[in-house]
């Protein structure tokens, strides 16, 4: 299900001027916690998404600050780049793995 809430969805600027885009997904899966984090910026150019299971997911304050580093380094986005269907909301709302 979307994390609706807690402003994890807005968008943000990063010093360049490129807004930032986010969408969190979590739900227990087969009863394991999953958190997704898929990010893209306004162009679409730059997509991509961090998963996070059990043990690995994250306290809403931890999420916030998961997301400020994929605005503030390129070098950490770039560890999370992979290509993404839009509209997001609807191609990733039931659990799926994704290669």
């Amino acid at each position: 299900m979307w994390w609706n809430s807690q402003n994890l969805d807005l968008a943000r600027k990063d010093v360049t001027g490129r807004v930032w885009h986010f969408r969190v997904w979590h739900d227990h899966v087969q009863g394991v916690y999953i958190q997704r984090i898929f990010f893209w910026d306004e162009a679409r150019a730059e997509t991509g998404m961090i998963e996070m299971k059990a043990d690995q997911t994250r306290h809403i304050s931890r999420l916030k600050q998961v997301i400020a580093k994929l605005v503030k380094d390129p070098q950490y986005r770039a560890r999370y780049a992979r290509s993404m269907d839009f509209p997001v909301e609807h191609k990733y709302a039931q659990y799926e793995p994704i290669a």
